[in-house]
């Protein structure tokens, strides 16, 4: 995903974007030669930055408010994040990630006992985030 993407505001707009994605491999902006989004191949850990900690999320998982979370895994400010951390989240329909599908995974955690959509668990843990560095 390049920075300079803007995420189509309507449902049909972005799905039409998702379909061409997924047919083209990429796409790129209009007459550049830019490539705003591009489909990557498994696994996605080889992408990642090196020294990358990965955390899973589940129901299962070891159990954290969102604002303790933030606190124990995320630096007090943006700009002390020496490591970066990458979140993986299922938003899949049913089941759950677990570690011996994702190796790379270094712990399961969790923000509900109960099962969440992605759109409510990353809202969850971005709240938890916004809460701890301050931004209102």
């Amino acid at each position: 995903l390049n920075p300079v993407t803007r995420i189509p505001r309507t449902f049909k707009r972005f799905a039409g974007l998702m379909v061409q994605l997924l047919h083209k491999m990429k796409i790129k902006a209009n007459g550049e030669s830019t490539t705003l989004l591009k489909v990557i191949k498994n696994p996605f850990s080889q992408h990642l930055p090196a020294g990358t900690h990965c955390y899973g999320f589940s129901s299962q998982g070891e159990l954290y408010s969102p604002i303790s979370l933030a606190k124990a895994l995320v630096p007090p400010s943006p700009e002390k994040c020496a490591v970066p951390i990458c979140f993986v989240l299922g938003a899949m329909a049913s089941g759950h990630i677990t570690i011996n599908d994702h190796p790379y995974i270094e712990k399961m955690l969790s923000i509900s006992e109960h099962p969440l959509s992605g759109a409510a668990a990353l809202s969850r843990i971005m709240g938890g985030i916004e809460h701890h560095w301050g931004i209102v």
